[in-house]
C-alpha cells in the first residue's frame, strides 16, 4: 500500500484534525471549506456517476490508523478521467468491534449510486472534499435528484475573512441534469479539464 498523500492542499488541516479526533474521541469534528459543484470539479481529477462495490478495512502501515478501500465502479464519465473501476482510500474503519473515522468524511453502502469528485493522487484515489464530494442519486418520477450531506465544521470564504457556515451560500445543483449543464458550462461539453 503507497503512503497516503493528502486529498487537496487545504484539506491537510482538516484531515490531520480528523487524525487528532480519531485518537482523542470518535465524535469530534472536522473543519474544511465550502466548496460548490465547480471549485469541487476544479480540484478534481474526476467526476463520475458511480456504483458502490465492496469496502475493506485494513491498518495503514505508516501511522498504524484503520483505512477503508471501497470498490467503486464508474458507470459515467462528467468531467475528467478515470478508469472503470477503481478503490477509494479513506481513513477509519471498524477493526476488532470498534469503529473509528474522521467526522465529515462520506459513508458509503453497498449498491448505492452516487455521483463521486474524486481525487488521484500519487495513482491513489480519494474523494476530493471529504463529505462533501459524495452526493446520492435519488430516482424520482421526472428525474434524478441530487442530496449532500453538509454536516457542521464547513467554513465559508468571506471578504471578513473565514465564517462557520449555516447554510450554502448558493443552491446546490438538484437535479443529475443540472450538474451536467453546470459543468460542461464551467468546463466545456468534451468533459476534460482544461
Amino acid at each position: 500500500m503507497k503512503a497516503f498523500a493528502p486529498p487537496a492542499p487545504y484539506l491537510l488541516a482538516a484531515l490531520l484534525a480528523g487524525l487528532v479526533g480519531l485518537a482523542a474521541s470518535p465524535v469530534s469534528a472536522t473543519s474544511a471549506l465550502y466548496l460548490t459543484e465547480v471549485e469541487q470539479a476544479a480540484e478534481s481529477t474526476a467526476v463520475v456517476v458511480a456504483r458502490i462495490g465492496t469496502a475493506k478495512v485494513g491498518v495503514h502501515p505508516k501511522w498504524q490508523r484503520p483505512i477503508t478501500t471501497t470498490t467503486v465502479h464508474v458507470e459515467e464519465l462528467l468531467l475528467g478521467s478515470a478508469p472503470e473501476m477503481l478503490t477509494i482510500e479513506q481513513f477509519g474503519g471498524t477493526i476488532d468491534g470498534q469503529t473509528l473515522y474522521i467526522p465529515g468524511d462520506a459513508r458509503f453502502e453497498r449498491g448505492e449510486r452516487c455521483v463521486l469528485f474524486l481525487r488521484q493522487v500519487d495513482g491513489d484515489w480519494f474523494l476530493t472534499a471529504m463529505q462533501q464530494s459524495k452526493y446520492e442519486i435519488r430516482q424520482g418520477p421526472r428525474a434524478q435528484f441530487l442530496t449532500r450531506a453538509l454536516s457542521d465544521g464547513l467554513f465559508l470564504r468571506t471578504e471578513q475573512g473565514l465564517k462557520p457556515m449555516d447554510e450554502p451560500p448558493q443552491k446546490p445543483v438538484q437535479t443529475l441534469a443540472e450538474l451536467r449543464t453546470v459543468l460542461r458550462s464551467a468546463f466545456g461539453r468534451d468533459g476534460e479539464k482544461r
